[in-house]
């Protein structure tokens, strides 16, 4: 008798272990501290929240960048610069840049928002442009490397072929009185610059970095503190729409 009830329970649990075998696996559930996506930084002001989506997408974090902006845009839904940013990432760099492409070799002292300010009038671009050329990061220029920028109207060769740094002269660029060597000099306009640059005076802080670059050319600090400060001008420039 105890022979048969342990056989019949070894039959049972056979049939159970045959039967589980064809049963469909599950989805896993994830657990309540699996790691999600990244998150807008609390606390920014939209402004703010612009500025740090700009250097963001220098540095080519584009999903970061893009967590800011949409939540720019869930609390202001018509702000320019915001939009525009998520643009470039969200859309084709072709249908953007729609100009006629031509071959660019990058000088010395380059940036990606200095060549989109040049040659296509928007230093807000520069990270479409980067974009269109397959770049992971628009800091990623160096030396040599070879572009094709799809240049806006009116830009011919020989001024795509313009020196690096000589973008053309505006609002607060340099007294020619101004130009020359004085390396000193240009780092104390430097340290201005970035001060009105972290208290929101941008368009100063361009005239002091301008003016900072003529007297220390091909300075690679300036020049990039120059070039996120025309970013940010652009920026918002378009946040006032």
């Amino acid at each position: 008798m105890r022979r048969t009830v342990r056989l019949a329970i070894l039959a049972l649990a056979m049939g159970l272990a045959s039967a589980c075998s064809h049963l469909p696996e599950l989805p896993q559930i994830p657990s309540v501290g699996s790691p999600r996506g990244p998150e807008a930084t609390p606390g920014l002001a939209p402004r703010e929240r612009v500025r740090l989506a700009v250097d963001l997408l220098d540095q080519g974090d584009e999903g970061r960048a893009e967590v800011e902006l949409r939540a720019v845009l869930e609390e202001q839904p018509t702000n320019g610069a915001a939009q525009r940013l998520l643009q470039q990432i969200t859309e084709d760099p072709h249908t953007l840049l729609t100009g006629t492409p031509r071959a660019y070799t990058v000088r010395q002292g380059d940036s990606m928002s200095a060549l989109a300010d040049r040659y296509l009038g928007d230093a807000l671009m520069f990270y479409a442009l980067a974009r269109y050329n397959d770049l992971e990061a628009p800091n990623q220029l160096s030396a040599g490397q070879r572009l094709m920028i799809p240049m806006r109207p009116g830009v011919t060769i020989a001024s795509a072929s313009a020196p690096a740094g000589s973008t053309p002269p505006g609002p607060g660029s340099a007294p020619l009185g101004l130009r020359g060597g004085d390396p000193e000099r240009a780092n104390q306009l430097r340290l201005q610059g970035l001060q009105q640059l972290n208290t929101g005076n941008v368009d100063s802080a361009i005239s002091l970095l301008r003016q900072a670059q003529a007297l220390d050319a091909g300075n690679p600090a300036i020049q990039r503190d120059l070039d996120r400060a025309l970013r940010l001008q652009a920026a918002l420039g378009s946040g006032r729409g």
